[in-house]
């Protein structure tokens, strides 16, 4: 061969070479290549472990942390970190008096002697409002310099409001952030005095609603709408009840399509009747089907009941609250009307709670008003419970203790039209043994209600229940960490308790009405990612399954697991004691 050809042909070679080397490097540096293949193993390991996330939450560790001991116990990875929302109420809040009156004390002369500090009229309970992530009040005055008053209808019963648009300040002092304006005195002096309050408030940093203005308020990224209808009109003329009816509709409808959560506020009713009108129960009832999630009263200047309708609770009147317009009121009770509601992370409301009603006494002085709202104690806060129709709830420590003296039920005997088939009784498990000595599912009364509640919201969409798992005795837990393939699949009995031996837990599936199972993402007590509630490795239908039975679940009050779309647990589990055996 040609010596020249030879050595052209060999460098061409050499240089082919060298550039699929330098490629090569650039895609994976030298070392990279065995960090590669690690790496993916201990992704297929930590896949293929399938952490049942059942343990007791006082014991926790980050369970991201890829070198973290088997052996320790993992916080329970729910599905969706739900949004909790508590909204503080208040009734007629009146920053000022009728200004033809000269009231010996009145709320001009008790600001002025204050030497106009805001925090004084609110000082006995901001500590309660201020730990809220909302506070609204109707306020029940003007705010204005003006003086020329509005012509009013309510012949020879008329009242004039008005106080120093600096007392705006007194709300924002108070951690009251927004006020109602739709009432029968914010145009006691016309226009001109309704504008004046709007711009006092603005100045305050109070935000306003009322009438045609609808706010928006955005909470925690959920946002929530907030309208306020007058029943009396604005100059107290009265109003059309169909036309008004409409009205209410429309704007509810309206807000609801573009809110998270509505509250309706309605000023209605008869002054100093401690029982609501039918028409005030119409009116809630047509915001309630119209979109509202909360409807609150005012205008009777005293308590009338509460009341559910629909899953939504309805304030009919908060009587008086911080109140200038009479220096000795006929009726001191008041409250604070606390609701929260608990939103998923798709901002889709999942939880309306009981409302919680804080008894108070529109004065802390005896025998007259001082303005100055406090909580009451003795045989006000029960007079307060009977205006309101209220039975208060328990505190978090009787809640507890009571709890923990729940009954056990059979769920055979306790929830209708479920199918129970303890997979631990039998063979086909994990295990591939019998656990269980018995079939029979047993479970915390509370936890049976709500697996109740959920099983007849999925008997109206045709489908039904299926238990899997329910209480599990202390031992039994112990032999399936025992004899598992993977012990990281259950807890270690010696790091702690399963929610299961709570009797707080519940293991599921759909039936069709038939009986037949659908198709879910995964087989029960499937370790793997295909359990996992991302839905990345299963078919469109699955996912849609796994989501009907879900939202049932947690509409009760259930927590799913993020790695176990079968698994939930009762959120109340906390309340209640581990059984380490029963019965």
């Amino acid at each position: 061969m040609n010596f020249k050809v030879f050595a052209r042909s060999l460098f061409l070679v050499l240089l082919t070479i060298t550039v699929a080397f330098v490629a090569y490097a650039n895609v994976i540096k030298p070392g990279e290549l065995s960090r590669v293949v690690n790496d993916t193993t201990k992704a297929d390991t930590t896949l293929n472990k399938g952490n049942r996330g059942e343990e007791d939450t006082t014991n926790r560790v980050d369970t991201q942390t890829a070198t973290a001991p088997e052996d320790d116990i993992p916080e329970p990875l729910y599905v969706k970190e739900n949004t909790t929302i508590l909204i503080n109420v208040l009734g007629d809040v009146a920053l000022g008096q009728d200004w033809r009156y000269k009231l010996v004390d009145g709320f001009d002369y008790v600001f002025d002697k204050r030497e106009g500090d805001y925090s004084y009229f609110f000082s006995e309970v901001v500590h309660l409002l201020n730990q809220d992530d909302l506070t609204i009040a109707n306020l029940e005055t003007t705010l204005t310099k003006e003086t020329e008053q509005a012509e009013k209808y309510d012949y020879g019963n008329n009242y004039w409001f008005k106080g120093r648009p600096e007392f705006a300040h007194i709300l924002k002092a108070g951690s009251v952030e927004v006020a109602n304006l739709a009432n029968n005195h914010t145009y006691d002096f016309g226009p001109k005095g309704y504008e004046d309050t709007k711009q006092a408030l603005d100045d305050a940093g109070v935000e306003h609603f009322g009438y045609n203005d609808v706010l928006y308020k955005e909470v925690k990224g959920i946002k929530i709408g907030i309208v306020g209808f007058n029943q009396l009109g604005e100059y107290e003329q009265g109003l059309d009840m169909d036309v008004f009816k409409a009205e209410v509709e429309e704007m509810t409808k309206k807000v609801k399509a573009e809110s998270d959560l509505v509250i309706a506020n309605f000023h209605w009713g008869k002054e100093y009747k401690y029982l609501h009108e039918k028409l005030q129960t119409e009116l809630a009832y047509l915001a309630i089907d119209s979109g509202a999630d909360m409807v609150i009263g005012h205008h009777p200047h005293v308590l009338q009941p509460i009341e559910q309708y629909k899953g939504r609770y309805i304030a009919y009147s908060l009587g008086n609250f911080c109140y200038g317009g009479v220096k000795k009121p006929k009726d001191y009770d008041t409250a604070i009307f606390q609701q929260t509601f608990v939103f998923d992370s798709d901002n889709v409301l999942q939880i309306i709670k009981d409302p919680n009603i804080i008894p108070c006494s529109v004065s802390s002085a005896n025998g007259f008003n001082n303005y100055k709202p406090m909580v009451a104690s003795g045989e006000q806060r029960t007079s307060v419970f009977e205006k309101m129709n209220y039975t208060p709830a328990l505190s978090e420590e009787e809640k507890a203790a009571a709890a923990g003296k729940t009954d056990m039920v059979r769920l055979d005997a306790a929830v209708k039209d479920i199918v129970i088939e303890m997979r631990y009784a039998g063979s086909n498990n994990i295990i591939g043994r019998p656990v269980y000595d018995s079939d029979v599912a047993y479970l915390r009364k509370g936890t049976a209600d709500k697996l109740a509640k959920a099983n007849e919201i999925l008997l109206k969409q045709g489908y039904k229940i299926k238990v899997w798992d329910a209480y599990r005795a202390k031992a039994h837990q112990q032999f399936l960490y025992d004899n598992a393939p993977n012990k990281a699949v259950f807890l270690n009995p010696a790091k702690g308790y399963s929610v299961h031996t709570r009797g707080a837990a519940v293991d599921c599936t759909l039936l069709t009405l038939d009986g037949k199972e659908v198709d879910m993402p995964s087989s029960f007590d499937d370790g793997t990612a295909l359990a996992y509630r991302d839905y990345l490795q299963c078919t469109q239908e699955q996912k849609r399954n796994s989501l009907i039975l879900e939202d049932a679940m947690k509409s009760v009050g259930f927590l799913p697991l993020k790695n176990e779309w079968w698994h939930f647990d009762d959120a109340d589990y906390k309340n209640y004691k581990p059984l380490d055996v029963y019965p």
